[in-house]
């Protein structure tokens, strides 16, 4: 990066715009809160005890809520880590952010999500996150994406004007969140009447069929989130992270006068995961080779000292439009992404580690990045993680020199010490300075987990079984031998 990149949150023309903006709405009968959008640890809340568990973070992904202002004469309301986090929604309102999209990164999204919704009766819902009480309702957690994402490769900006091609970092964008089209089409209409062009708008729309809408007790809580992934630059990264108040408009609009919801957005239909080619197809040694780095793995690292142990990988958490209808926490799952995860495991000292392999999943086109991350099984917390574009030809190592073979498949390392671009430190919970949920002990049960995010042709997260599923081994040391 240029050593003269200026990340630029003044912009006093759409200052004026959003006060025009406000000023149009409030003499067409409405009322306008404004709220903010935060960055969020949810590592900090976890250490804190404002959270049970981390909710199967992101290691090193940084993430932020929209803090929405409860509806005017809002009689019950729920709060989780934030006050306007979650919120309700009437069909008649909007949530509108106005502001400059993130610095450069690999990948950004905004999205809403049904949150927490209504306990259903004599349901256990023992093993869910769960807030709420006698006055406001009992709630749990479902965390279930409404749609596809708006995301660094879709979204219309200022540089990327209906969404064609450009550079869509720190650029002016909006948001618009609604159950209704007629709403939608009202808000748009009054952005063009200020001065906004309808070719930096996008929809966030919120499906009426799938959600239970209203401000009254037992109804359904939304949260808006913005989630970001490898910054080009981590200071410029963090510098906007801190200060989003600063590049960021969030209203809530509401009529004064209710307006009839006779326009509710339709179920969408999704983006298509799978694609005529998979890795089966691009790879098709894929077996030969994976055989060959496992025994190449085992060569380097397997000795009379360790037992190694080959963990199984699944499909981590389902679809989020299945999770909605099954009852079922699916954790922030986006459509951007396949998530994917061991079984539990235990590093039993700080001799044990443990090696991820497998295909290169940006070189067959299948993901834009991808990542293993280390978690505590309890708490769900991603602590350690290694990245795809910091590891490039890590599988160098073990194939024959010149091999080109070599570039179609990576290795990782997990390990409590250790050095190198490819070994990711794994924190100790017990004594960590930054708090608890930050690390994970010996004999804590643990998992890796795996993401692979957008399939670089449909610029959806792959299919499932589009890609040839990523794996690991433990290495653990022998008990008369640790020392």
């Amino acid at each position: 990066m240029h050593k003269d990149y200026n990340y630029c949150n003044c912009d006093e023309n759409n200052e004026k715009k959003v006060q025009e903006f406000i000023n149009s709405l409030e003499h067409q009968g409405c009322i306008v809160q404004e709220g903010k959008l935060k960055y969020v640890d949810i590592l900090k809340y976890c250490s804190e005890g404002l959270v049970n568990n981390a909710l199967g973070n992101n290691a090193g992904a940084p993430y932020a809520l929209a803090l929405v202002p409860p509806s005017p004469n809002q009689e019950s309301d729920i709060e989780f880590i934030e006050e306007g986090v979650p919120y309700k929604l009437r069909p008649d309102e909007a949530i509108v952010l106005i502001g400059k999209t993130p610095p450069k990164a690999y990948y950004y999204s905004f999205r809403s999500f049904l949150f927490f919704v209504k306990n259903k009766i004599g349901k256990d819902y023992s093993d869910n996150s769960t807030i709420g009480n006698a006055q406001t309702g009992k709630y749990h957690m479902i965390f279930g994406s409404l749609g596809d994402t708006i995301n660094n490769y879709n979204i219309n900006t200022e540089n990327t004007p209906d969404g064609t091609l450009g550079y869509p970092y720190d650029s002016s964008t909006i948001i618009i969140t609604t159950a209704d089209q007629y709403i939608n089409h009202q808000v748009r209409k009054s952005l063009i009447d200020v001065g906004f062009s309808s070719d930096i708008m996008n929809n966030d729309n919120i499906p009426e069929g799938l959600v239970n809408l209203g401000l009254e007790r037992g109804k359904d809580t939304f949260a808006i989130l913005m989630r970001a992934s490898i910054w080009e630059n981590k200071d410029i990264g963090q510098e906007y992270l801190d200060n989003l108040d600063k590049y960021w408009h969030v209203l809530r609009i509401t009529p004064k006068k209710p307006i009839k919801n006779n326009h509710p957005w339709p179920v969408p239909t999704l983006k298509i995961r799978e694609t005529c080619k998979t890795e089966f197809n691009l790879l098709p040694h894929a077996r030969d080779d994976l055989n060959y780095l496992r025994y190449k793995i085992l060569e380097k690292y397997y000795s009379k000292d360790y037992e190694a142990i080959d963990l199984k990988t699944n499909i981590w958490v389902m679809e989020s439009f299945e999770g909605i209808l099954m009852d079922v926490n699916v954790l922030g799952e986006s459509r951007d992404a396949l998530y994917l995860k061991t079984n539990n495991f235990e590093l039993t000292s700080d001799d044990d580690f443990v090696i991820t392999y497998g295909v290169n999943h940006t070189q067959t086109g299948k993901a834009v990045y991808y990542n293993s991350s280390f978690y505590g099984a309890k708490k769900l917390n991603g602590v350690s993680v290694i990245y795809s574009p910091d590891c490039e030809g890590s599988a160098n190592e073990f194939f024959p020199k010149d091999c080109e073979v070599a570039n179609n498949y990576y290795v990782y390392k997990m390990a409590r010490k250790g050095c190198g671009d490819c070994v990711a430190i794994v924190p100790y919970s017990t004594g960590n300075p930054k708090g608890a949920c930050y690390g994970v002990n010996n004999y804590q049960e643990a998992f890796i987990g795996f993401r692979l995010y957008l399939n670089q042709e449909t610029l959806v997260g792959p299919a499932p079984y589009d890609v040839i599923w990523d794996q690991a081994i433990l290495f653990r040391k022998k008990k008369k031998n640790q020392h």
